[in-house]
């Protein structure tokens, strides 16, 4: 009879490279484990929270997938602080940038959700699955994030973030799984009229035949930006967010990787990320929907974003939500 660690490795080796969720039945069927099930589910159920799997579904239905192994960054902002400090600091950043930048987008799982989730790889019975996905996809992009600080920016990293966030996979030709949109999309705008009260605008984004230049382009200012100080940063950090927006490079998850992107500046720079509180989304639309309503989306030989007031406000919008993360970094203290 082969050993429990055997047994262990065998199941943990078939999660692995099984690519897709599995259940103990698939698990059996494939290692022919030698225990009982109540003995895997705890071997899995330690490996959940150690981050290894996550787990879905409950009872008979519960399915397990692999993730990525969490790569452990260091920064400057975590210098100065002893080592259990930083774990504490870089798991609360991620689960308050996952819960607000999935929050701005419409998920409804809250910040003690979001953190069980990530923290236990469980499922919270009641609420969506789409919104569990959304979670660990975005907490899947911040570690490809980090990744990047030490590494060349490219379009193909670029659309490895659009595969993290865009968990869904939806088989439709005009929808491309991780690159760029093949059919033009806009917004409508809603805007404050004087004379006529709200009025809506619509707002083309880049046109896709002309999207892997725009992105070149962005890429090209992202590498050129060595800021000296935080509000050198955020400075960049709104522009390169603006600038990506504009283009809207994909057809879903434009929101969720601008914000990702965009905090590549401040993490190089030695910065903690800035995230944009979801108590906050209604200014934050506003914001935007002033500039897409004043300038069009950047288009090939033209300037990739413009200077006025339009980009200041979101300038000083963006340093007012970085004292939410540095409020964090006091406590962690």
């Amino acid at each position: 009879m082969r050993q429990n660690n055997t047994e262990k490795e065998l199941v943990l080796n078939y999660i692995s490279s099984a690519n897709k969720a599995v259940t103990i039945s698939d698990i059996k069927t494939a290692t022919d484990f030698q225990v009982d099930n109540r003995t895997v589910q705890r071997w899995l159920n330690s490996a959940a929270k150690q981050g290894l799997i996550l787990i879905t579904g409950e009872r008979k239905a519960r399915k397990y997938v692999s993730m990525p192994v969490k790569s452990k960054p260091t920064f400057k902002f975590l210098e100065g602080l002893p080592s259990s400090k930083q774990q504490e600091l870089l798991s609360m950043l991620r689960t308050m940038w996952t819960y607000n930048s999935t929050a701005l987008e419409g998920n409804t799982l809250n910040l003690g959700e979001t953190q069980f989730i990530l923290n236990e790889g469980l499922t919270v019975s009641g609420k969506p699955l789409k919104d569990h996905k959304e979670v660990m996809g975005h907490a899947t992009a911040i570690d490809l994030l980090y990744d990047m600080v030490s590494s060349e920016l490219t379009l193909s990293k670029i659309k490895l973030l659009h595969k993290a966030v865009q968990t869904d996979i939806i088989f439709d030709i005009d929808k491309p799984y991780g690159d760029f949109k093949v059919v033009p999309n806009g917004t409508y705008l809603i805007l404050d009229d004087l004379l006529e009260g709200k009025s809506s605008v619509y707002h083309a984004y880049s046109r896709p035949f002309e999207v892997p230049k725009l992105i070149l382009g962005l890429v090209e200012y992202i590498e050129s930006c060595k800021p000296h100080s935080i509000d050198e940063a955020i400075t960049m950090y709104a522009t390169a967010h603006l600038i990506f927006g504009q283009i809207h490079p994909f057809w879903d998850g434009n929101g969720r990787i601008a914000r990702l992107i965009a905090n590549l500046i401040l993490l190089r720079a030695g910065f903690a990320p800035l995230v944009i509180p979801a108590t906050r989304r209604l200014d934050y639309i506003n914001i935007l929907s002033k500039y897409s309503a004043k300038y069009e989306a950047p288009s090939v030989g033209k300037p990739l974003y413009h200077l006025g007031n339009e980009l200041k406000a979101f300038i000083d919008f963006s340093k007012e939500c970085y004292q939410n993360t540095i409020n964090l970094i006091e406590n962690i203290k």
